[in-house]
């Protein structure tokens, strides 16, 4: 069959530009850029140190705690990633903070130490944004925290002494807000820096004089690295 040499020539060209695109295709998935160009869903794990500070009500008569969270996150899209996370987070009772406390009740006074220690099992949603680069991203959090929180030491009502050896166990509903960014370390590498302010159900584990030993909020600092592997 004739082909007309106008025609021919239109071929050879779209032929020629078809080639150019394969090639440009070929070598950036060669170079590994082509995952940089184009944010790609996937799934991951990271692992974060916290740094943990009471606030609200009954804050002052907890020291700074720490701790760390762990979690297998899953990317539905670009923008959006669902993540179960499991973690440990520990505040130490200021004994002396305590016993001022109980001074300004004209509730006698004390002499504890102590701490509550949360292992939180949380399902978080994370909203990214998409692109090469630093990322940053939003989050809203919701699980169980449960809880061991200890007391022991002595509790002077004025009339004598009353020794005192507390522990409990519990869990609490909880959640969280916050957010934080991506810095890129590598292709799969990520360092992660975040702030989440979390929420858990106040319930006391020692009630001394009307003064309670609870708390319910706290502002978790986090510093981690973020392993993700794109579909």
């Amino acid at each position: 069959m004739h082909i007309p040499s106008e025609n021919t020539d239109k071929l050879l060209d779209s032929n020629k530009s078809f080639l150019k695109v394969i090639l440009l295709i070929t070598v950036l998935i060669c170079s590994g850029n082509l995952s940089r160009i184009i944010a790609q869903p996937g799934y991951g794990t990271n692992v974060s140190g916290v740094l943990a500070v009471p606030i609200g009500k009954n804050s002052g008569i907890y020291n700074t705690g720490f701790g760390a969270l762990a979690g297998f996150y899953y990317d539905l899209d670009k923008k959006f990633r669902i993540e179960l996370k499991l973690g440990y987070i520990t505040l130490g009772l200021d004994g002396e903070e305590f016993n001022k406390k109980l001074q300004e009740a004209n509730a006698g006074s004390s002499s504890l130490t102590g701490s509550s220690n949360a292992i939180p099992v949380i399902v978080s949603f994370q909203l990214i944004t998409p692109g090469s680069g630093t990322r940053f991203y939003g989050l809203i959090e919701a699980g169980i925290y449960t809880y061991w929180s200890r007391a022991k030491g002595t509790y002077f009502p004025g009339d004598g002494e009353v020794p005192i050896d507390r522990s409990e166990f519990r869990s609490e509903a909880g959640f969280s807000v916050g957010g934080g960014a991506l810095f890129p370390l590598s292709e799969e590498l990520n360092l992660d820096v975040n702030i989440r302010y979390t929420f858990v159900q106040d319930s006391e584990y020692l009630n001394l004089g009307n003064t309670t030993l609870s708390h319910s909020q706290v502002l978790l600092f986090g510093v981690g690295i973020n392993w993700f592997f794109p579909l």
